[in-house]
């Protein structure tokens, strides 16, 4: 087991630098702070470093730990405190390498997101295909990264559970899925009520001021929207994600 008790440490600084896309790219790895994260992501992730507050050993995290070879870090509040984006710190964190895309799975719902930009939308969105036991999750260019902090907090360690694929050219993705068989449905606020669940069916959900673009739009075989019967103009992005995708696992 190790000690870090400075914030000056190298590797500190290297994981305080996982708050930026551009590093954890860079390093081909982030964090996943939380007990629960920490444990789903030792389960399930290659795991490089645990670290837990000096003290607050877990026994069962430690023994995960172990069995996959990583470091083993006791650290002081301070240094949770700077590799930590939460204002107030969980005081357990694990360090994850990004593997390679896991392959979506053949059949069932699948959710496709175009650039939704907060973190928090896109890692509940993730949560709820980990509820239903989705396919996968496909992510355009523009979405906010599914390994930020937030994304990762708001999953609650569903991103381990979950193939998540990012789509550089997301028109030619969908196109590729379309062709392999999967019926495009999309979340638009000039759809019909109905659903048309299939044994392969693919939820499109777009920006959250901007909805789906007219591309994305075109592609679909179904549009579909929520009613509304108060007075609020619309549903948060990843509210309405969870009432289609449901919608379409139980098929109505």
């Amino acid at each position: 087991m190790e000690r870090i008790m400075s914030t000056k440490n190298e590797y500190v600084k290297e994981l305080r630098s996982l708050r930026l896309t551009k590093y954890r790219r860079e390093y081909g790895k982030f964090l996943a702070e939380g007990r629960k994260c920490a444990e789903e992501a030792l389960r399930y992730a290659p795991v490089e470093a645990l670290l837990f507050l000096e003290g607050q050993e877990d026994a069962t995290l430690l023994a995960l730990a172990a069995e996959q070879g990583a470091r083993q870090i006791a650290v002081s509040p301070a240094v949770m405190e700077a590799v930590s984006e939460a204002k107030s710190p969980q005081g357990m964190a694990a360090v994850v390498r990004r593997g390679g895309d896991k392959p979506f799975l053949p059949a069932g719902v699948l959710v496709a997101l175009e650039d939704v930009a907060d973190p928090t939308n896109v890692g509940a969105i993730v949560r709820t295909a980990d509820a239903i036991g989705a396919a996968g999750v496909l992510l355009s260019a523009g979405c906010a990264d599914a390994t930020s902090p937030r994304a990762v907090r708001a999953s609650m360690g569903s991103l381990f559970h979950v193939p998540v694929r990012v789509a550089e050219d997301f028109p030619a993705a969908l196109s590729a899925l379309k062709g392999e068989g999967w019926r495009m449905v999309g979340g638009h606020l000039r759809g019909q009520d109905r659903l048309c669940p299939a044994e392969k069916s693919c939820l499109l959900i777009g920006n959250e001021a901007r909805g789906l673009t007219p591309a994305a739009s075109a592609l679909c075989d179904d549009l579909v929207k929520i009613t509304i019967y108060g007075q609020a103009e619309s549903l948060n992005a990843s509210v309405a994600a969870g009432i289609l995708l449901y919608r379409l696992r139980e098929g109505f």
